[in-house]
């Protein structure tokens, strides 16, 4: 996991060439601006999703991860916490889903402040639980980036 404010997100540009891909879009677009759904950039390879939800509490999900596909996950409107796991001291809650590329686990993870103008890049197989409330619950937008490692 690496976490950041939004603008160092060009720093960790050579990691892969989808951040760069996504940086870009970045800046011809004000993804603050767009409302929910996907957003292909580079067709299956390089895409956004906005989602909209409401906070939920640690119990109400589970931690999860993607095998295929890294994440950028950064808040727009809101704020929240996002739980960092160790894979290896986590047990599978339900099997991954070659389809939807993720798999879903229990474990103890460390959580972070998720707010506006800060991003969290989480690699394949790094688990991680996005949308968790932040002291109460409340209405979130947030921009993933998904880009394709393997």
């Amino acid at each position: 996991m690496i976490s950041d404010v939004l603008e160092n997100l060009e720093k960790y540009e050579n990691i892969h060439s989808g951040i760069k891909k996504c940086i870009d879009f970045m800046k011809k677009n004000n993804i603050g601006e767009l409302k929910k759904g996907r957003y292909e950039i580079d067709g299956k390879n390089v895409y956004l999703n906005i989602d909209e939800y409401t906070t939920k509490e640690k119990t109400e999900s589970f931690p999860e991860a993607h095998r295929l596909y890294a994440d950028i996950q950064t808040v727009l409107e809101g704020e929240e916490y996002i739980g960092y796991c160790d894979k290896k001291s986590c047990q599978t809650k339900i099997e991954y889903d070659n389809e939807k590329d993720i798999e879903f686990l229990s474990g103890e993870c460390e959580y972070f402040e998720a707010k506006k103008d800060k991003f969290f890049l989480f690699l394949p197989n790094e688990v991680h639980h996005p949308c968790i409330i932040n002291k109460k619950r409340k209405f979130v937008r947030k921009a993933v980036f998904k880009i394709k490692i393997n």
